[in-house]
């Protein structure tokens, strides 16, 4: 029987099948027009002759859609007579059929006027308008759906080739990627969610978390508060979540006289954040709303493993971008379904902006903290080509094979640099979007150089690490915690010209972490006091600077008074302080208040969104403005003032000497490139390139992917004879520095370990 697991192998956890490394690229092509299949099995044989093994191949229950077994055996064998030694990854949906929503009313979102409201269900295989959207929590849902799934395993399991199937791909919620769909925090003044499902779940997620009913009533200040019937918060109560930055970005008429706008607020909010003092209740929602989809995964995942722990399990889950953080319930329950002991790995195609060339693909997943649990990221790598229609060759600025070549290079330039696990993504039904001999042939060399990486010590010897939170997005506003994470992943962090690493701050406490330089943090606006202990202690045992962005443990969840900006103090070091007023977070350098500043360009501004931000699903470019609401800065004499605010002049970034590290707080939510590049030079980092291209790099590779035209200068970690991976040529011998002409678009791969 064919064994397939996650396991250590040269550093770093991989799929292993029978003891053999299968390194990226996977492949997932869509044959399924619901009614029918469009196969194209010479674009199977093509796609194994170039080297890939592992397919991922949709497979409906019976339950939901009779006949869809039938379906997948059709697709699976006609896949093996293609690629006989192909294995095959099911990917099972979990939706229950139109029957199960009229027998299970208490099981649907549910809103505070008794109401259920239809919604649009779409995957690659199904598509239903439902009368409701069924609760990702039910545990109803969670037992039917359990049983097809089961029934599911089963059938497979008794093919002939099932020997051939290494695992189990868990699909549910919208797109199949576990988000709630047509769920609005109000419709037509109701709001959701009073299903008897869900209140179940989040009674059940504050017996765990509170233990008695009296601590409850103290945090939530609500004398009736109670287990079996909790309150479902209000709209008042989600002010925070939209209602304030809606304000923010739609004032009233105003004139060059007119007086600034006074901030939004309705008494429940302090600024962007939620006033978590007088609405607990909002907070505890939103944790159990994301906890309990995560506990359906893991659900699931146990039915898997109780019959084989030879068989890999994964599923969508944890979007930090594409998706709404908020209600969308799947992104805060990443660590407990990586700590579950069941899933091996969660996947998410990359963000939908920015992805043309010269641009990059921003990644939703904090990768890093998945390795050190031997579990592991994978993305759905839905690249695309210029075989789209002209609608999307417009949008993706993709319309000739050379487009093409330099967005395959670089995307998996970044997996092989990364060390990600991926998939090919074909959407196109029958395929279409790699079905071409010269994309076949790139394919086939990066299976090579796939294997080549695979060959080697795979860690990846980085210096800097991007520290995130998940409870802090159920407290912040939805659009400050997306400038926070997604617009820097999305637009900056390619450009930095070093690698990093990213990871959830509870990692900090881990003693396998690796030892690192530079650590910034992120939205990590929520930390007990045993947290903040463990961050301290790290930084302070690598003697590393930390970089710390915007509001740093201003929540703490230990005291009584949570919310308060001297918890700021606890990290930094700095004496702080907060301005309760909106105003613009844009900041230029101070001169040369700081060594670490000194070469930064002084008519710069910084703290803005100012990247050309195309949608490259949607037309249009998008633009957003930044701003600080409320302001947090250092005063403290003791620091030195690098940077002020423009409009308010207030200390903007602030450096502190401590013992052993150094501390440099940025009151900023997003800042450019530029900035991280000069800290981390400060920190001692190395610098590959000032060029502002898209970089990745490991020990053993470097990926650039150039956004612009012209001479690029490569600065290499050690002495060695770069090779070129695609062109088959060397860079220079024994030297640490390469020059080189690129043209916007194109992307070279470096081997700075020889030959393959």
């Amino acid at each position: 029987m064919t064994t397939a697991r996650v396991e250590d192998y040269h550093g770093y956890p991989a799929i292993m099948i029978d003891g053999r490394p299968y390194p990226p690229m996977m492949a997932t092509i869509r044959t399924n027009l619901r009614s029918h299949l469009v196969i194209d099995k010479e674009y199977f044989r093509e796609l194994g002759a170039a080297g890939v093994k592992l397919f991922f191949l949709i497979c409906d229950t019976e339950w939901l859609k009779p006949g869809a077994f039938a379906q997948f055996r059709e697709e699976a064998e006609a896949l093996l007579e293609a690629v006989p030694d192909a294995y095959i990854i099911p990917r099972i949906g979990l939706h229950p059929p139109l029957s199960w929503f009229a027998e299970n009313p208490d099981e649907l979102v549910t809103y505070s006027d008794g109401k259920h409201y239809p919604t649009l269900l779409y995957t690659e295989s199904y598509e239903a308008m439902l009368p409701a959207m069924y609760s990702l929590s039910s545990q109803q849902w969670r037992e039917d759906a359990g049983r097809a799934l089961s029934e599911t395993y089963d059938a497979i399991e008794r093919l002939p080739y099932a020997d051939r199937v290494v695992g189990y791909f868990l699909a549910a919620g919208n797109t199949s990627e576990w988000y709630y769909t047509g769920v609005d925090p109000t419709a037509d003044g109701a709001y959701s969610d009073f299903s008897a499902a869900f209140r179940q779940e989040f009674g059940s997620y504050l017996r765990e978390k509170y233990g008695t009913e009296e601590r409850l009533r103290a945090r939530w200040r609500d004398p009736s508060a109670s287990f079996a019937a909790p309150t479902v918060p209000a709209p008042a109560t989600r002010y925070f979540a939209y209602g304030v930055e809606s304000a923010l970005a739609n004032p009233p008429r105003l004139y060059s006289t007119s007086p600034a706008p006074e901030p939004p607020s309705n008494g429940t909010n302090i600024g962007v954040f939620l006033d978590v003092d007088r609405h607990q209740a909002t907070a505890d929602y939103y944790r159990a709303w994301h906890l309990g989809t995560a506990k359906s995964v893991v659900h699931f995942a146990r039915i898997i493993k109780a019959k084989s722990t030879d068989k890999l399990v994964g599923a969508f889950y944890g979007s930090y971008g594409c998706t709404n953080l908020i209600d969308g319930g799947t992104a805060g329950g990443v660590l407990h379904i990586l700590d579950s002991g069941v899933v091996d790995f969660l996947a998410a195609p990359g963000v939908y902006e920015n992805r043309q060339p010269g641009g990059f693909t921003g990644q939703r997943e904090m990768n890093d903290s998945f390795r050190l649990r031997n579990t592991m990221f994978i993305v759905e790598e839905d690249t695309r080509t210029h075989f789209e229609n002209r609608h999307y060759q417009n949008l993706i600025e993709m319309f000739d094979m050379t487009d093409t070549y330099g967005i395959m290079k670089r995307d998996f330039g970044r997996n092989i640099c990364e060390d990600l696990q991926a998939w090919w993504f074909d959407q196109h039904v029958g395929g279409g979007r790699y079905k071409h001999p010269d994309i076949y042939a790139l394919i086939a060399r990066q299976q090579e150089i796939a294997r080549f990486a695979y060959s080697l010590d795979r860690r990846k010897g980085s210096e800097i690490a991007f520290i995130y939170d998940e409870e802090s997005i159920h407290v912040t506003a939805h659009w400050a915690s997306l400038d926070s994470i997604e617009m820097t992943r999305n637009y900056e962090i390619a450009h930095i010209g070093a690698p990093v690493d990213q990871y959830y701050h509870n990692d900090m406490a881990n003693p396998a972490m690796p030892t690192y330089k530079l650590y910034v943090f992120f939205n990590v606006y929520s930390l007990t006091d045993q947290e903040r202990r463990d961050i301290l202690a790290k930084i302070k045992r690598d003697h590393a600077v930390a970089l710390w962005l915007y509001a740093p443990g201003v929540i703490n969840p230990d005291r009584e008074q949570q919310f308060s900006h001297e918890y700021l103090s606890d990290l930094t070091g700095m004496r702080s302080a907060m301005l309760l007023e909106n105003w613009s977070s844009k900041f230029k350098i101070n001169g040369d208040a700081h060594p670490a500043f000194a070469k930064l360009d002084k008519g710069q501004i910084f703290g803005a969104l100012d990247r050309r931000m195309p949608n490259n699903v949607r037309p249009g470019v998008r633009s957003r403005e930044t701003s600080s609401y409320p302001v947090f800065y250092m005063d403290d004499p003791s620091a030195l003032t690098a940077a002020r605010f423009l409009g308010n002049r207030l200390p903007a970034l602030s450096v502190k000497a401590m013992d052993g590290w150094t501390s440099v707080y940025c009151g900023a939510k997003y800042v450019r490139a530029e900035l991280y590049r000069a800290v981390a030079r400060y920190a001692g980092c190395h610098i590959y390139s000032d060029d502002g291209d898209c970089l990745y790099a490991s020990r053993n590779f470097v990926t650039v992917h150039a956004a612009t035209s012209g001479e690029k200068c490569l600065r290499l970690p050690v002495v060695c004879s770069p090779y070129e991976l695609y062109e088959r040529q060397t860079y220079g011998e024994e030297t640490r520095e390469i020059r080189f002409s690129m043209l916007r678009g194109e992307t070279k791969m470096f081997s700075l370990v020889g030959k393959d």
